[in-house]
């Protein structure tokens, strides 16, 4: 379709408008071809007070996500360690050394362990049946992190995806991790005073967050919780 031109000036935006002079400039005052000075008003750009607070919401959002996200870690972190602390004074009561790491893994609302001190762990869990439920709250919190993790290390993957069949495959990966994750689910390790996700500590080799010490990292991470996954089985 053919354009039409007119020696009209286009029309300005709503929130341009009065921004111009009242009354047309000599065309030898006006400046050069070579740009226009910042003092011409037809050189600044007025928002609207509605296109200004737009602005200003999805700055706020933007920063508001950003807080969400460390503040999750850092009030799991808190109430993890917090826990780990509860937890692990309730083992020494009972003779329970805390020198080696005790892998836990809750299975159909019960704690189960592969430590040989098996037998002391589920008295103290028998005997405050809400240890087993904060350290299934905390379990599955820290499972739901790293499937967050695993979603934005698939959306970064697909972005730089050159063809189709990288996208499937980058699928694919996200599949199985998601699968992982899901088997991986329930389990932590209590070791120096704090506990360790095995779903976090996952995606943390398998996004190159943590350097894996073979050629193989999903099946490293995976044969590092075998006995705690079959304990009780």
């Amino acid at each position: 379709m053919s354009r039409i031109t007119t020696n009209r000036e286009p029309s300005l935006p709503l929130f341009q408008r009065g921004a111009l002079p009242a009354k047309n400039t000599a065309l030898s005052d006006r400046p050069s071809q070579g740009g226009k000075s910042a003092a011409d008003p037809a050189a600044t750009v007025h928002l609207s007070d509605k296109a200004k607070a737009a602005a200003d919401k999805l700055k706020a959002d933007q920063e508001a996500a950003t807080i969400a996200a460390r503040s999750f870690d850092e009030h799991l972190k808190v109430r993890s360690d917090a826990f780990a602390a509860k937890l692990g004074a309730a083992f020494k009561r009972e003779g329970i050394p805390l020198d080696d790491p005790i892998a836990l893994r809750i299975e159909s609302g019960t704690l189960v362990t592969d430590s040989p001190y098996r037998k002391k762990v589920e008295k103290v869990l028998k005997e405050d049946p809400e240890l087993a439920k904060e350290f299934e709250a905390i379990a599955s919190l820290k499972s739901m992190r790293a499937a967050q993790k695993s979603l934005e290390l698939h959306n970064d993957e697909k972005k730089s995806a050159r063809s189709q069949d990288e996208q499937d495959r980058a699928y694919g990966r996200y599949t199985t991790r998601m699968l992982d994750i899901q088997r991986l689910s329930g389990t932590m390790v209590l070791e120096d005073g704090a506990f360790t996700s095995a779903a976090e500590d996952y995606m943390a080799v398998m996004s190159g967050e943590r350097i894996a010490t073979s050629a193989d990292p999903r099946n490293e991470v995976l044969k590092r919780y075998d006995s705690i996954l079959t304990a009780g089985r």
